[in-house]
């Protein structure tokens, strides 16, 4: 058994303590991740952090695109299709590296300390924490799994600084479309 499976089951076997909240927390998180995250891109642009909210979801994106080039050329099994832990919820036995649950994390994260959001960067690299331990928890995920998420951010950071002129383009128009699209609906901009 080699390391990464040896730590997986170290945090996998702790849902077998059956602990409510702590098995409940992780469930949910699992799941659900994604989901806060897009709330919290939402949240920050209409609190009119625009450019910052805008910066995370592009990183999170080229995030998101890189996991699936690795996925069209390299397979790796979810630990319950090699017989491996405690699996809590349901998941396709696709490849389960890297992970998109902690790549979405760490990018956003990543993206708003690009923008010197640095509360929101804490807070949401914290949460991407989270979210990697809990994908492990769950039993989808190796620890190598989550580490290579936070590998796959950090290169999806670099590529948006390197064509960073071309997002802030991007950002421009797209800030004045929503802003005439709120304008013409009459809702505050």
């Amino acid at each position: 058994m080699n390391i990464n499976e040896q730590i997986f089951l170290a945090i996998n076997n702790l849902s077998l303590l059956n602990i409510g909240i702590l098995n409940a927390l992780c469930i949910f998180t699992a799941l659900y991740s994604p989901y806060l995250y897009a709330i919290l891109l939402v949240v920050v642009y209409l609190l009119n952090h625009k450019k910052q909210a805008l910066n995370a979801f592009y990183i999170a994106l080229i995030g998101l695109f890189i996991n699936y080039a690795i996925g069209l050329f390299y397979y790796h099994p979810r630990p319950f299709v090699e017989g491996l832990g405690n699996l809590l919820i349901y998941h396709a036995k696709d490849s389960s590296f890297p992970s998109d649950h902690a790549t979405l994390a760490f990018a956003v994260s990543f993206g708003f300390w690009y923008s010197k959001e640095k509360l929101l960067s804490i807070v949401s690299f914290v949460f991407a924490l989270i979210t990697g331990f809990a994908r492990v928890f769950v039993g989808v995920h190796f620890p190598f799994d989550i580490i290579g998420s936070f590998f796959v951010a950090i290169v999806a950071l670099v590529l948006f600084n390197a064509f960073f002129a071309y997002f802030e383009e991007l950002s421009k128009f797209l800030i004045k479309l929503q802003i005439k699209i709120f304008t013409a609906l009459g809702l505050k901009t």
